[in-house]
């Protein structure tokens, strides 16, 4: 081949057309290859710092609870500690260094938190339970006895008295200390309930049932007993805000919205045992509202079905408000109402006997509109109007995944209410009903 040939241009062209496409391919490769290692080390170290940055955020938080700059309420505690990751016996521990709390202190500061008295007795007086050493600690580290703290959680809430029997002998009481504990709260008996719900309370330790013989169903269920209430009160000018079918991914938001103008609702739920819905309910329960049950399955031809199928229903969803926030409903809501379709043939019994057993039930005479689909503006003239048109409203709204207009409007209808000078409240105990049918219709 000789140079200057036609050969030779053409082994010429070849090279230098090979030169230029694999040099820049190899090049790609050898810095695709560094730039993925580096992208490696960013990566590392990016989390590496992420992860500091929540080690200072969890500092930074923990400060300001330390030191009470965002601390408003025990809902704000509750939010700021779960936020920061500090576990309940870490702040326990940080209380008790103070030295000066006792056993009724230490059980507010449980309560609040949202801890269960269940929860509090197996914590004082069952030794298997996960975090109990650390608490017996703790107490005995500020001179508190598992004797006394248990004590005081009976003080709040009476119950059967096999039950206080076994747990204040677990705690070493002899029987003439059990007989006489007994005897300083007058009695107790077998059946009966006496507790608290929302931000009210029942008196006394008798139920308000009739005799077990009057009814065929006084077997099923019988711890599900409360206290109704000798009189009853009528706060006229009173406007009580209630929320069926939660808790829901909303409820932080109602909640929130509910705090900024200091009113009190009643949520009537449909809860379940998942952690976030017993969250949910510690939540409302420590922002200071009234939880009464709506249903465990919201199914209403199952509720519906007879008196048995109800109270397995009720009991269910009651239990799971017990387990979660330490309180006692005494107050419900028929899901769909007291009156509709599904309960002609078995509202009278299931009224009755839920009455023989000392629960309430409520309905409403404003209703919003939004499980209908009403919107914003729906809700915003028609809540403000409906409630000028009564002495007493109760606003029926939902608390669920598919009414978010609720949400959307709340703050804007309590801001018009509030400023028109109306009193809020939660339904307590003693509030007397708002019932379609029945002695309060």
């Amino acid at each position: 081949m000789k140079f200057g040939s036609v050969e030779f241009f053409k082994v010429l062209i070849k090279t230098v057309l090979g030169v230029l496409f694999f040099v820049p391919l190899i090049l790609a490769i050898v810095f695709g290859v560094l730039f993925a290692q580096k992208n490696s080390q960013y990566k590392s170290l990016s989390e590496e710092n992420s992860a500091v940055m929540q080690e200072n955020d969890k500092l930074s938080i923990m400060a300001d609870v330390l030191v009470g700059e965002k601390v408003g309420s025990a809902q704000d505690m509750r939010e700021i500690i779960n936020k920061s990751g500090v576990s309940y016996t870490e702040l326990l521990a940080l209380a008790a260094a103070k030295k000066d709390i006792d056993a009724n202190g230490l059980y507010d500061v449980l309560s609040n938190a949202g801890v269960s008295d269940k929860d509090i007795i197996a914590m004082a007086a069952a030794k298997n339970t996960v975090g109990a050493e650390e608490f017996i600690e703790i107490m005995n580290n500020n001179g508190i006895t598992p004797t006394a703290l248990v004590k005081t959680v009976l003080q709040k809430n009476v119950t059967k008295p096999e039950d206080i029997y076994n747990i204040l002998s677990g705690c070493g009481l002899s029987d003439e200390e059990i007989i006489e504990f007994v005897n300083s709260k007058g009695g107790s008996q077998s059946g009966t309930q006496s507790s608290s719900s929302g931000s009210g309370s029942s008196s006394g330790s008798e139920s308000s049932s009739s005799p077990a013989e009057d009814s065929p169903y006084a077997e099923l269920y019988p711890d599900m007993y409360v206290t109704a209430p000798a009189d009853y009160n009528y706060e006229e000018g009173t406007i009580y805000f209630t929320f069926d079918d939660g808790p829901s991914k909303y409820t932080y938001s109602i909640l929130g919205y509910l705090a900024d103008y200091n009113v009190k609702a009643t949520w009537f739920v449909v809860p379940s045992r998942e952690e976030w819905c017993t969250e949910a309910l510690r939540a409302i329960a420590a922002a200071g509202h009234t939880i009464g049950v709506h249903s465990y399955t919201h199914d209403y031809e199952k509720i519906y079905a007879s008196v048995e199928a109800f109270l397995e229903d009720y009991h269910e969803a009651w239990s799971i408000v017990r387990e979660a926030t330490g309180q006692t409903p005494q107050i419900f809501r028929f899901a769909g109402g007291s009156k509709n379709d599904f309960n002609e043939d078995t509202r009278d019994a299931i009224i009755k006997e839920m009455t023989r057993r000392g629960f309430r039930y409520y309905d409403w005479n404003v209703e919003s509109g939004d499980v209908n689909g009403a919107t914003w503006n729906d809700m915003y003239n028609s809540i403000p109007r409906d409630c000028h048109a009564l002495k007493r409203p109760v606003v029926l709204m939902h608390d669920s995944a598919g009414t978010p207009n609720a949400v959307l409007v709340l703050e804007d209808v309590l801001r018009v209410l509030v400023n028109e000078g109306y009193k809020f409240d939660s339904i307590h105990d003693d509030t007397e009903p708002v019932q379609f049918i029945g002695p309060f219709a």
